[in-house]
């Protein structure tokens, strides 16, 4: 049986986890159990990371990225030094530098990964976290939520049924959830936060904090030159860590700039009333969680802290007070994410583990469509299909209407968000269903939206009366175009300097992709001789899957492929019977 691992890809820090004896291990990276999640081009060319990276941040921060998590899902290239990436890519290195070592420490081959994200990670970043992992030779066999992770990390050590407030402050992303564990059955029952609220922006603040007394002494401001900013950020940050556990800090770098020292102390209070206004609003997602799953804050048993920023004192002060509950952080919050990932990896792999996970959608999915709204018809009224803190995975449907007699098309639009005007929530795509019947209005579409154990949404619409179909897998409109994930693997394996990482199912021979091709041909002649003789909703679902059999072999998908030829060769045996 082949390992997966689990993997938490930080932010600020990325860790690797294993299944051992029936255990979580965390995985050590060059003698520490955490990687800084950092990039970097040496002066020779060659690419850097982890704590190599982080070294050379200050001499050559125009070579070095770090952060690379909030990018994720943007239609952006990172420059390092001449170069030039996408944020999948660099994750990618990271990834691959985590793939290693794992293989080094374990012995083996390692393939597989259950690889973690903030739960409230749109469909876009979910989709670039699956192909990073997919760069880095990895089969990503499950994306799961980090709180999601932490909780499975504590019931797989306490073992007793509860209900769990996590909350999970990390270097750039922050969420909340609300965690019911039952009988081994750990059930998510709402999900909230941010994806740009962190350690990171309490950096900020430190560093807006030295840069004005320092300019108040000196005159001049050291945010303005590259390497003095690279140099003052990592005196803050080291500061930030020390003032977890100590009421006061130095901020000290000798010649920071030409002649010039930076050297001042500052206290824990003054750092915490600094970054109060950004924990206060971690816990308005935190109240949002108990409305979503209307449960009161006394039904909390335990309040989990996760994320090296939950270190901070007032976490623990704000938190505490708001849920009258003791907080508890006896599983480092730094790795907790990574095990919990382990143990769903376990999990998977038919390990013997104490934890099954029933996750959770933190977004609402649906479409645009005529309809009354404050008395008034509009054309743009949101219609939601999978609400908020639906189970994973889901699958919803909907009736549609056409407006117009003859009506040969229908654009579809999908939308994520709350809000009662489409418009006012985010778009993620649209395709047009041409060759309706030309029939009076009234024409009926059934719309479903169906979303996968990692989050991922799939949209088919289908004309009732004829069944006449399509799929799409949404990718959201922000400009970004999917990525190409050959020339992306060639762009990485160019810097790396070494052959292109492909998974062990995607590592296909010419002929083993013919034959899987040959294979699908068969399987849509063998199900058009029963399209027009089978249930209604049989037909609806064997043609959704030649719809994304046809689209893989255009793809050139072979691992895609080969899992839908599976899929089609199982309905037909059972309606040929």
């Amino acid at each position: 049986m082949s390992v997966i691992v689990g993997i938490d890809l930080g932010t600020t820090n990325s860790e690797i986890a294993v299944i051992r004896d029936g255990k979580p291990e965390i995985i050590p990276v060059e003698g520490e159990p955490i990687m800084p999640s950092c990039v970097g081009i040496d002066p020779g060319g060659n690419i850097l990371v982890g704590r190599t990276a982080k070294n050379q941040m200050v001499a050559a921060p125009e070579a070095t990225i770090l952060s690379i998590k909030r990018k994720m899902g943007e239609n952006t290239r990172i420059s390092l030094a001449d170069r030039s990436f996408s944020p999948e890519e660099i994750s990618a290195m990271i990834l691959t530098k985590l793939k290693s070592v794992a293989e080094t420490h374990l012995g083996e081959a390692v393939t597989e990964a259950v690889i973690t994200v903030p739960a409230y990670f749109d469909d876009a970043q979910r989709k670039a976290t699956r192909s990073a992992g997919e760069l880095a030779g990895l089969k990503v066999r499950r994306i799961i939520n980090e709180p999601t992770a932490a909780a499975l990390a504590y019931d797989h050590d306490l073992g007793t049924d509860q209900t769990v407030l996590v909350y999970d402050l990390g270097g750039g992303t922050f969420d909340a959830s609300l965690v019911v564990v039952q009988n081994g059955v750990v059930e998510v029952k709402a999900s909230h936060g941010n994806t740009h609220l962190g350690g990171d922006d309490f950096d900020r603040l430190l560093m807006d904090y030295a840069d004005d007394l320092f300019f108040e002494q000196q005159g001049v401001r050291l945010k303005t030159d590259l390497k003095a900013a690279n140099r003052l950020w990592a005196a803050v940050e080291k500061a930030k860590r020390e003032l977890s556990d100590a009421p006061y800090a130095r901020i000290r770098e000798e010649f920071i700039l030409s002649d010039l020292h930076l050297d001042l102390e500052i206290a824990r209070t003054d750092y915490e009333e600094m970054i109060r206004p950004l924990l206060e609003k971690t816990m308005d997602s935190v109240h949002r969680c108990f409305k979503d799953a209307a449960i009161l804050p006394g039904a909390v048993d335990k309040v989990i802290l996760v994320g090296g920023s939950s270190r901070t004192p007032l976490v623990s002060e704000l938190v505490g007070n708001a849920i009258r509950t003791e907080t508890h952080q006896e599983i480092d919050p730094d790795l907790i994410v990574a095990m919990g990932a382990a143990i769903q990896a376990g999990v998977i792999n038919g390990q013997k583990t104490h934890s099954i996970l029933v996750d959770i959608t933190p977004y609402t999915f649906g479409t645009r469509a005529v309809g009354m709204l404050d008395g008034q018809m509009r054309e743009d009224i949101f219609v939601p299909l999978i609400r908020r803190g639906t189970a994973l995975p889901a699958k919803k449907g909907e009736a549609f209407a056409t407006m117009f007699d003859g009506q040969k098309a229908v654009d579809v639009r999908i939308f994520q968000g709350e809000a009662p005007l489409a418009e006012d929530n985010i778009f993620i795509g649209n395709f047009l269903v041409e060759g309706l019947s030309d029939c009076p209005a009234g024409n009926e579409i059934v719309l479903t939206l169906a979303l996968d154990l990692n989050g991922l949404l799939q949209v088919t619409a289908v004309e009732k009366r004829t069944g006449l179909s399509k799929t799409v897998t949404m990718e959201t409109d922000n400009g970004k175009a999917p990525l190409d994930l050959n020339a992306a693997r060639e762009n990485l394996s160019a810097a790396l300097g070494h052959a292109p990482a492909t998974t062990a199912d995607a590592s296909q021979t010419t002929d083993a992709k013919q034959a899987l091709i040959n294979a699908a041909k068969d399987l849509r002649k063998r199900a058009g001789v029963l399209l027009d003789s089978i249930d209604p909703t049989d037909a609806q679902e064997l043609r959704s899957l030649l719809a994304d059999s046809q689209k893989a072999v255009s793809n050139g998908d072979a691992d895609r492929l080969a899992q839908l030829n599976e899929s089609l060769s199982d309905m037909l045996f059972y309606l040929e019977d």
